[in-house]
């Protein structure tokens, strides 16, 4: 049981590690192309995926490993459907490298935590 905790619990924070290093190519790559005609923003789909995850653990069930393995970040088209023009706004962007830095910083926090408290459980 143990085991299967564990290694949930380092499943999604390594999914959300990922999620948040694809965010911050994306943000760069927005960045870099702000003045490129046409240019279609970029952002990753990841959080919206975990809806059925976080229904289990409000109803208190445990995540299992099948429920989390459908689930990855993606790169997705910032804009709406239609929407013309490159999109981008550095402000925006600038505001979104911030918040995504922030996450970051949580989940490593929270990763080291875990570790912490395996390596304490092993001694």
């Amino acid at each position: 049981m143990v085991s299967a905790i564990e290694g949930n619990t380092k499943a999604l924070l390594s999914m959300a590690l990922d999620a948040t290093a694809m965010r911050q190519q994306a943000i760069a790559q927005n960045i870099a192309n702000a003045n490129t005609p046409g240019y279609q923003a970029i952002d990753v789909s990841f959080e919206d995926q975990l809806s059925d995850v976080r229904e289990m653990l409000e109803q208190g069930q445990g995540v299992t490993s099948a429920a989390l393995s459908g689930h990855h970040p993606t790169l997705v088209s910032a804009n709406p459907t239609g929407a013309s023009g490159s999109g981008v706004s550095l402000e925006m962007e600038l505001a979104k490298l911030s918040e995504n830095t922030l996450h970051q910083q949580v989940l490593l926090k929270m990763l080291n935590t875990h570790y912490a408290v395996m390596s304490s459980a092993m001694k």
